[in-house]
């Protein structure tokens, strides 16, 4: 089985990872729950990376819940062993201008044991749900753990047997970075708030939890409605208001969505248990202390950074001279070396060069990616070259440089009649 795990996602299990969703056509690199267990639903609205929001993955779902045995949309990747798995996550309500509206309404990271249900309601069964979360967002004033605070809260669950535990917490944020820190069978859950410090939120001992993982993104909304619904009903449908008629308890009650959750990179690190921390009860925080949590797992772990060279997008069209097809929202100077993310998926444009001259220092481009160089352009590239998509030449082509900069087509170069390639290494 866990080779399959590694062919899903191409990576051996316990290698290190960083998604900085910079690549419109990403969403295929990520494994989506209602699907992998046979639902075959689709409960978000709408879902994407770097279109809504460039450098983003961006989500907002329709009424569902994660609760007990109700299973909302999770958006994973297969991890194994110890890790620590980190995010950025920013949530906000629907119009994005104020914190999101309707009771249990968050984002956050999960984990979380696989099932080997692939069939959907027919193989499903109850009182197998497993994981761990922290999120953020409303939760609600009236739950018994935070009674009357405000939003927004903090919501960790760790789910037992489809027996859920939670907690909420007031906050005065709606931004965070998050971390999960898994060593043997003890999850620690952190947060940092922006300009602040790490701090340790909860500690769970999980022994039933598998060595292989599933690992992601989890958003989720209009618990009022959500509720409503028999378990396996709200699992196996998409629930707003085109369900005609409305199995709910309460039909007459009106659907209320309202989140959109933004992460702005996943990251997942291996690590293992410090050595002097062997022999000693995790759970204990007299023999392990946050401080010395936060010693090995806090700052010490730095945020990613991500591309300092501009990305082409294609999000708005295929003009090189649109800046929103740019992923830093600036064109290119001949100073730059640049990225060209695939353009093989809906509501991407392959580049097309402008006529006239255009100077970079550098491209990659990325397997799925097309680029056109059109009759009276002129691309010219004083360093490296690496191409992994394919490239039209109508126009002209000229890289030059030194020893040290170079020329690699693991792709296609087509020179089109009456193009031009001159290559110079």
């Amino acid at each position: 089985m866990l080779s399959i795990f590694s062919v899903l996602i191409n990576i051996p299990l316990n290698a290190q990872w960083t998604d900085h969703f910079e690549n419109p056509c990403g969403l295929t690199e990520w494994l989506d729950l209602q699907q992998t267990e046979g639902w075959n639903i689709q409960c978000m609205e709408m879902h994407d990376i770097s279109l809504t929001h460039p450098g983003e993955f961006t989500m907002m779902p329709y009424t569902v819940t994660w609760y007990e045995d109700r299973r909302g949309p999770l958006f994973y990747k297969f991890v194994q062993g110890s890790f620590v798995l980190t995010t950025t996550i920013q949530v906000s309500n629907r119009l994005e201008n104020a914190i999101p509206g309707s009771a249990f309404s968050l984002g956050g990271l999960m984990i979380r044991n696989p099932k080997t249900l692939t069939n959907g309601a027919a193989g499903w069964s109850p009182g197998h749900e497993n994981y761990v979360f922290l999120s953020i967002g409303r939760g609600s004033t009236g739950h018994p753990s935070c009674p009357g605070c405000p939003a927004p809260h903090f919501e960790v669950k760790s789910t037992i047997n489809s027996v859920s535990d939670l907690n909420l917490t007031s906050i005065n944020f709606s931004t965070a970075d998050i971390r999960l820190i898994r060593l043997g069978a003890v999850i620690f859950v952190l947060y940092r708030f922006p300009n602040q410090d790490w701090v340790v939120h909860r500690r769970y001992s999980r022994p039933d939890l598998s060595d292989t993982l599933q690992a992601g993104m989890v958003t989720y909304t209009d618990w009022d409605k959500a509720s409503t619904y028999q378990t396996t009903f709200h699992n196996s449908h998409v629930m707003n208001a085109n369900l005609n008629p409305d199995p709910s308890s309460n039909p007459s009650l009106p659907f209320a969505p309202n989140i959109t959750s933004r992460y702005s990179f996943l990251q997942m690190l291996p690590t293992s248990l410090p050595p002097s921390w062997i022999g000693l009860n995790l759970m204990d925080v007299n023999q392990v202390t946050n401080a010395m949590i936060l010693s090995q797992y806090g700052d010490i772990i730095q945020i990613p950074s991500p591309s300092i060279y501009p990305v082409w997008l294609g999000r708005t069209n295929s003009n090189w001279n649109t800046v929103s097809n740019w992923l830093s929202g600036a064109l290119p100077n001949a100073m730059d070396s640049i990225r060209v993310s695939p353009c093989n998926c809906t509501m991407t444009n392959c580049m097309t060069l402008p006529l006239g001259s255009t100077i970079i220092s550098g491209m990659t481009i990325m397997e799925g990616a097309t680029i056109t160089v059109p009759a009276g352009a002129t691309l010219t590239i004083h360093g490296h070259l690496t191409n992994h998509g394919h490239i039209d030449v109508y126009g002209n082509l000229f890289t030059d440089g030194e020893p040290q900069k170079y020329v690699h087509n693991y792709g296609t170069i087509d020179c089109k009649p009456g193009g031009q390639i001159i290559v110079n290494d």
